[in-house]
């Protein structure tokens, strides 16, 4: 389906009989931003000049022809995908991710001192190429896409965000946002084809919950949830989260900012070593990686990522669980 063709439905099915004349000159001037590639920011600003009796019907008008352009752009980008994971290229994905695996798991073998300068040059690089395998993004998957459909994909983001910009004016908050709708089933037909396995999506999905019933701090979450994936792109088992080891974490990386020390053994009593620690908790450990320099997750797996032992512990195949804890710029990660 054209996009023009789309644009045109909109434009035209819409029963302007109906219609203030208000409805109308909104509807022209949409037409002029889609085609002449401007900006909503006009047009959005004033819409809310306008009272919600002429916002609700502009809604429902909207709303007779919109179903049907989004529906059919996403068949057609369902379909789209699914030819760039079938038959020879879906193998061809396969070989690669083969591959890549492969590599990373003999730097992974290697002894500290060999591994070091490789976990820059082929350990991150195997990571980076299996995420745009297995995880691509929208804009990577239409980097590859016919002229006709990345229009379609940019005339129906158009309508979306004018027709949220009539939900928010209008404060509608029973409403769904268009927006988010189409990237989320954007994002689904991309997993159906590629995405990680199901059991690490449902690990990572409980620990979402875990986290939420336990109060574990967002950034905390975020950092687990990125090694999760990044062990699910290699193969490997996803973590759950144990949110005593979580406290276990925290708790070390507060000891070790006010009392100035940066080691695994604590000159505390009763916390002498990661063991001791999880045991406080009620739970136990089966590793330990320390880092200091930053409050953001990322630059703490980025850390033990490149750090030889602490990379060997965070992809170890035998641990299930997992904690992680920050203190200002001081992060514990534990094992379980």
């Amino acid at each position: 389906m054209k996009a023009v063709f789309l644009l045109f439905l909109l434009l035209t099915l819409i029963p302007v009989k109906a219609a203030t004349l208000t409805t109308n000159e909104i509807f022209v001037r949409l037409q002029a931003v889609i085609e002449n590639n401007e900006g909503l920011g006009d047009l959005i600003s004033d819409l809310e000049t306008l009272e919600n009796k002429e916002l609700v019907p502009l809604l429902k008008e909207f709303d007779q022809t919109w179903p049907l352009l989004r529906d059919r752009y996403l068949k057609d980008h369902n379909d789209f995908v699914q030819t760039q994971y079938s038959g020879e290229a879906k193998a061809e994905a396969n070989r690669q991710i083969r591959q890549y695996r492969k590599d990373f798991m003999m730097v992974y073998q290697l002894n500290e001192a060999a591994m070091k300068p490789l976990l820059k040059t082929k350990s991150m690089p195997a990571i980076k190429g299996l995420k745009k395998l297995i995880m691509p993004s929208a804009e990577q998957v239409f980097a590859t896409a016919p002229a006709p459909l990345n229009r379609q994909r940019k005339i129906v983001l158009i309508l979306a965000k004018f027709r949220d910009a009539i939900v928010d004016t209008a404060v509608l908050h029973d409403e769904e946002k268009a927006e988010e709708k189409i990237i989320s089933k954007e994002k689904e037909a991309i997993s159906s084809v590629a995405g990680l396995p199901r059991d690490g999506l449902r690990i990572m999905g409980d620990n979402d919950k875990i986290a939420a019933k336990a109060n574990v701090p967002d950034d905390e979450r975020k950092g687990i949830r990125e090694v999760n994936e990044w062990r699910l792109l290699l193969g490997l088992n996803a973590l759950l989260i144990d949110s005593k080891l979580c406290d276990a974490s925290r708790g070390h990386s507060e000891d070790m900012d006010k009392h100035k020390f940066f080691a695994h053994e604590s000159p505390l009593a009763g916390k002498k070593t990661p063991w001791d620690r999880a045991t406080n908790e009620g739970t136990k450990a089966s590793g330990e990686n320390i880092y200091m320099g930053s409050t953001a997750p990322t630059a703490a797996n980025k850390g033990w990522f490149y750090s030889p032992g602490h990379h060997k512990n965070m992809f170890m195949r035998s641990h299930q669980q997992i904690g992680l804890g920050r203190f200002g710029k001081h992060w514990t990660q534990m094992f379980g």
